[in-house]
């Protein structure tokens, strides 16, 4: 029997273009969102941060930065991942996905998947139930097959079946057949982002699982062994490209040795031009040409990138008064350009970035492996319509301002993220904050279209800060989130601020919010004392929900501004309060207690009014559900 050899498949593959589909894929939900996404709309090219539960439809665009993702689930259960450096959408033709730049998993039922991919020379059909596509320099893609068939149709006819665990390249014309190559699914599944990266499980991952284990038996059976290799970009009708792991910096196609010589060697950049004599040698630093990676990073893993390269980048490290102007418009024609520090890059002084392209659909972004560091003082300005800045480190801004007059602007970072001491953050689109650690926001002013601070792996904390937003507000953590002494300022008749912890208390004192939606989540308790505070909201719908599993408690708030009032918990207690025209509440026994102490289970009822009346007796409340009532105070049990 023949031996078959196993190769790896290679996370540092540069991405370029592809076009994907299933069974109507024309809109679908958005079920996770982390870090930068973007929806760019088609028509008028206005552009919003992503949201859980959006409807993402034909032909909007979807975008994501550096260390982002999304995933997106049709009517039909077709499951849609988004990797990182992506552009997507769906294409008004039949079962389409146009993907023009990134990284796609796709998974669908049994009998419902299928569609087109095309890139800028390549097109084929694909059939399959989990399959990854990735797209090559060339203008090609790879198709990876992780579970069950996938068939590939070229536009000649030709037709070409995988395996699961099986992947072949399809080639610039997508009229001619690739090697088939068989690829270690478990280092795959280990390493991909797409398959392990989001919150919920992939639906098909036992029957990817129960291939691993097929593949394994083969390994230790000797019918297959591996090579240890990892499969390349390139490809011709008879050959693959392999690379030896062990040389793959040497060799890798995104990393020339030019590249890797300017990650390797500090920059100073006190001068308008990146190309100026006066930085540092190596002469080549900027790469628009060949991608380039990050060497050794976890968290830029599988990321590459074009612009400016150095190891550590120091921004008008002269430290004077005056502001140092960096000219971009050598790159304006390009979709994105990055400043990439393979360790820090420091922004020593004030620094304006201009020049370069304001539509809609480009990126500027500030990269460091290690920490991107803010000189106390300092102002960073810009006129992009995508600013961001990407750090595997932490980031602080003490007393410094950072203002992108044209759009949307982000800070993605892999440790703490700290705003302080007066410092300003002005973005004219939306602002997007995420953080692997803690994030602090201090005696500080945000300027927004709208804010987004998600995916937080620690705590977040807002402690005497103002938020000045045009529509909306995110503020969501894993672990406790706690808003002191500030002001969150939106739409009052459109406007929403949602806050969120996913497993501890979230607590608001002394803190005024403007928003016709307020939403309160914790997986724990909330604690909201209104004292000093000030709740407005518009419009006959205007609505207020606190949710937690164990105890609410609102205390000296008047929460009449809002048309409706929410209060679920196995415990509520209000002392002080004053209660809007239609107040719902569902406690452990659906039953109340009215100026007694405090009893668990109960919706307690301390010292409060409703709509300026004080509540005294049981008979103010109805204990029944509002039953499509606009008014009054109704309590029932917690729904199962």
């Amino acid at each position: 029997m023949k031996k078959r050899a196993i190769l790896w498949f290679c996370f540092g593959c540069v991405f370029a273009a592809i076009k994907s589909s299933a069974i109507d894929l024309k809109q679908s939900k958005i079920t996770q969102v982390i870090n930068d996404v973007q929806i760019v709309s088609a028509t008028g090219q206005t552009q919003k941060s992503a949201a859980v539960n959006d409807v993402f439809t034909m032909p909007d665009i979807l975008r994501t930065g550096a260390a982002s993702r999304a995933e997106l689930v049709a009517s039909d259960a077709t499951i849609t991942r988004v990797g990182a450096n992506t552009i997507f959408s769906f294409d008004p033709a039949n079962r389409t996905i146009d993907l023009q730049q990134g990284s796609l998993l796709f998974h669908s039922p049994h009998g419902k998947g299928g569609g087109t991919i095309h890139t800028g020379s390549a097109t084929a059909s694909v059939l399959g139930t989990t399959l990854i596509v990735t797209t090559t320099p060339n203008g090609g893609m790879k198709v990876l097959d992780l579970e069950g068939h996938v068939e590939v149709k070229f536009l000649n006819g030709l037709k070409q079946k995988l395996a699961p665990g099986e992947m072949t390249f399809i080639l610039p014309g997508g009229n001619r057949f690739a090697p088939i190559v068989i690829f270690r699914l478990d280092e795959l599944t280990k390493n991909s982002l797409l398959v392990k990266g989001f919150t919920q499980p992939l639906s098909s991952i036992s029957l990817i699982n129960d291939q691993i284990q097929k593949q394994i038996s083969l390994i230790k059976s000797g019918r297959a062994t591996d090579t240890g290799l990892l499969v390349g970009d390139n490809a011709n009708p008879n050959q693959v490209e392999v690379l030896d792991p062990n040389t793959i910096q040497a060799v890798n196609a995104a990393n020339s040795p030019a590249a890797n010589t300017a990650l390797g060697s500090d920059a100073t950049l006190n001068q308008s031009s990146l190309t100026a004599k006066s930085i540092p040698t190596p002469p080549d630093r900027v790469f628009t040409g060949t991608p380039f990676n990050l060497p050794n990073s976890a968290f830029f893993a599988g990321q590459s990138f074009i612009g400016f390269a150095g190891r550590n980048i120091n921004i008008n490290s002269s430290r004077g008064a005056k502001t140092l102007t960096i000219d971009l418009s050598p790159y304006a024609n390009l979709f994105a350009f990055n400043m990439v520090a393979a360790k820090n890059l420091n922004l020593d002084g004030s620094v304006t970035f201009s020049g370069f392209s304001v539509h809609d659909s480009v990126y500027f972004s500030l990269i460091a492996g290690g920490q991107i560091t803010f000189e106390p003082g300092i102002t960073v300005a810009a006129d992009i319509s995508n600013l961001g800045f990407y750090s595997a480190g932490s980031m602080t801004l003490n007393n410094d301002n950072v203002n992108n007059d044209n759009g949307n602007t982000s800070f993605i970072s892999g440790g703490n993220v700290s705003v302080e001491n007066d410092s300003s953050i002005f973005a004219n689109g939306s602002l997007v904050l995420a953080a692997g650690g803690n994030v602090a926001v201090s005696g500080s002013t945000i300027v927004a279209g709208s804010v987004y601070f998600s995916q937080i792996g620690g705590t977040l904390t807002l402690d005497s800060s103002r938020f000045f937003l045009n529509q909306d507000a995110l503020f969501s953590a894993d672990k406790a989130v706690a808003i002191n002494n500030s002001a969150i300022s939106t739409d009052s008749g459109s406007g929403r601020v949602t806050i969120n912890s996913q497993s501890k208390s979230v607590t608001l004192t002394g803190t005024s919010i403007q928003a016709q939606f307020l939403t309160v989540n914790s997986g724990d308790g909330i604690l909201l004392d209104g004292t000093g505070a000030k709740f407005a909201s518009s419009g006959a719908n205007s609505t207020a929900s606190f949710t937690a599993p164990n105890l609410v408690t609102v205390k000296n708030a008047d929460l009449s501004a809002f048309a409706i009032l929410n209060l679920v918990a196995n415990t509520v207690t209000i002392n002080g309060v004053n209660l809007p025209k239609l107040t719902v509440v569902e406690t452990l026994t659906g039953l109340a207690n009215i100026n007694n102490s405090e009893r668990l289970g109960y919706f307690n009822i301390i010292n409060s009014q409703w709509m300026g009346v004080p509540i005294t007796s049981t008979s103010q409340i109805t204990f029944s559900g509002p039953q499509g009532n606009t008014s009054g105070i109704y309590l029932t049990p917690i729904h199962p």
